[in-house]
């Protein structure tokens, strides 16, 4: 019986041991009691610090200020336990005894207690936390919280609207576009492509009117006087355009080859109005092509030539080429001109020795400065030019034989003797050397001018017209030739090309 209560008083101090965090979370001490034991112990030169015990006597000692030199052994209740404390030490406490433990030691002054010198206390600030072992800690899974703005409806997805393609993308803030680079045409009516502004700005050009539905620009690259650039396409244009210049003009663009590649390069005249010639010549007003290969002749130009085109051979030269316009007068003046750079894969690419080449299978063949309308009101005097030596190449059409000119408008290819007459009668048409020894069109191998187009092959009245045509196998090709002697009003003829079954 006398072992059964030893068994099992342990087993209840074992109990009360391992499970004293149910009994005491935590030791909370009166500072003021503690101040007055730590003034009582100064005495005997020895420091009290707080213990466990499961002795009632211990608590009993506690509340009535117990003796110092008291000693319980049982640790599990607080009580006063004795240490000899060194004031140039630092004491520590066992976390395996008292739990897990600040402790930390500082130097304080106490007031004398009967005539006791005041000397320096270790102050022992102590945060009594018990270890909790062997408990299962459980963690709750944080719950995601969404909230909701009143009164905003539901996401719905998104639909294209519009002509706008699949490929479109939209955000829920940005929207993002995307469109094809093709060509547009400008507020100003030039030629561009369409791109993003930044993209435009990016490469020089200028932003000229919107496209793809407000989300492009369209881009010009604007050659202006002064200027140089190497890029494929562009715009070489008077000051002050869309408006006329009424200044007097000096303009220069230095056109470098894009690459190495770069075989021609093609100028299209969409607008050109300057002054017209004297007798021929650009006296007043030119337009000067130079830089290109020694061999490619450009005439220079002057007077109406809206809708012309001419090619410039740039192969063997390593450039720059220079576009410029000169005059002498402040007079109105207007044009736009296209200049595109050329490979020889290019599918404009004319055949090498053609200053005009026109890819349909039918159109009409114009001499420079034949117009007499101008759209600026400038004074007018429709001439050809002095000195010209150039070929107008046609691209032969699949399935054609042969290609028939006809005369479609008034016609004047002058030739004069030595005493300064008329070779030929006024009104009629003159064919091969006698009749048109110096200006003349080479048709078939065949010189024609006078102020009809007959070759006698068809109708032999010569003072009417007549289609002449040409079945010659290989390149397609007219030829005007002049000299610096007379001029007449040039020529306007359609051409058409026919079928291997003959003309219509």
């Amino acid at each position: 019986m006398r072992s059964l209560k030893c068994y099992a008083t342990i087993v209840l101090c074992a109990i009360l041991r391992t499970r004293g965090d149910r009994w005491y979370s935590a030791t909370i001490f009166d500072k003021h009691k503690v101040q007055d034991l730590e003034q009582n112990s100064f005495k005997a030169g020895q420091r009290l610090i707080p213990s466990t015990s499961t002795n009632e006597q211990a608590h009993k000692n506690y509340d009535e200020g117990f003796e110092p030199r008291e000693t319980v052994q049982d640790h599990t209740l607080p009580r006063w336990e004795m240490l000899t404390l060194n004031p140039n030490s630092k004491q520590t406490r066992s976390p395996a005894l008292y739990g897990s433990s600040n402790l930390q030691i500082t130097n304080e002054y106490y007031e004398p207690v009967e005539n006791v010198s005041r000397k320096p206390v270790e102050v022992i600030n102590y945060n009594n936390t018990i270890n909790v072992v062997n408990v299962i800690k459980r963690t709750r899974p944080k719950r995601k919280v969404v909230k909701r703005c009143p009164n905003v409806p539901s996401r719905q997805n998104k639909k294209l609207v519009g002509n706008q393609t699949a490929r479109t993308k939209f955000l829920e803030v940005f929207e993002v576009v995307e469109f094809e680079h093709v060509i547009c045409i400008s507020s100003s009516g030039l030629e561009g492509t369409c791109i993003h502004e930044y993209e435009c700005a990016a490469k020089g050009g200028s932003s000229m009117g919107t496209c793809a539905n407000g989300y492009g620009t369209c881009c010009v690259n604007l050659f202006l006087c002064e200027g140089q650039s190497s890029e494929l396409a562009g715009w070489f244009t008077n000051p002050g355009f869309p408006s006329p210049s009424t200044d007097r003009i000096s303009c220069t663009f230095t056109l470098h080859k894009a690459s190495e590649e770069i075989t021609q390069v093609r100028l299209d005249f969409v607008s050109f109005e300057l002054l017209g010639p004297t007798a021929g010549t650009c006296q007043q007003d030119q337009f000067v092509v130079s830089g290109q290969n020694s061999n490619s002749y450009v005439p220079i130009l002057c007077g109406i030539n809206t809708g012309q085109h001419v090619y410039i051979e740039v192969g063997e030269s390593d450039g720059p080429i220079y576009l410029s316009v000169q005059t002498v007068s402040p007079e109105t003046r207007l044009y736009s001109i296209k200049v595109t750079q050329l490979t020889s894969s290019d599918e404009l690419a004319a055949p090498t020795g053609c200053l005009q080449y026109y890819t349909e299978p039918q159109g009409f063949l114009e001499s420079f400065n034949y117009r007499d309308r101008s759209e600026i009101g400038i004074p007018r005097a429709p001439s050809y030019l002095n000195n010209l030596n150039y070929a107008m190449c046609i691209r032969r059409a699949a399935e054609t034989c042969s290609v028939t000119y006809t005369n479609v408008d008034y016609m004047q290819i002058v030739n004069y003797d030595l005493d300064g007459l008329p070779v030929i009668p006024q009104g009629q048409a003159g064919v091969e050397i006698f009749n048109c020894p110096s200006d003349w069109l080479l048709i078939s191998a065949t010189r024609l001018c006078g102020d009809r187009l007959n070759d006698g092959s068809v109708i032999q009245d010569f003072s009417l017209d007549a289609p002449v045509t040409d079945s010659n196998a290989g390149p397609i090709a007219v030829w005007f030739r002049t000299d610096e002697g007379y001029v007449g009003r040039g020529f306007k003829l359609e051409y058409q090309q026919n079928t291997c079954k003959g003309p219509p």
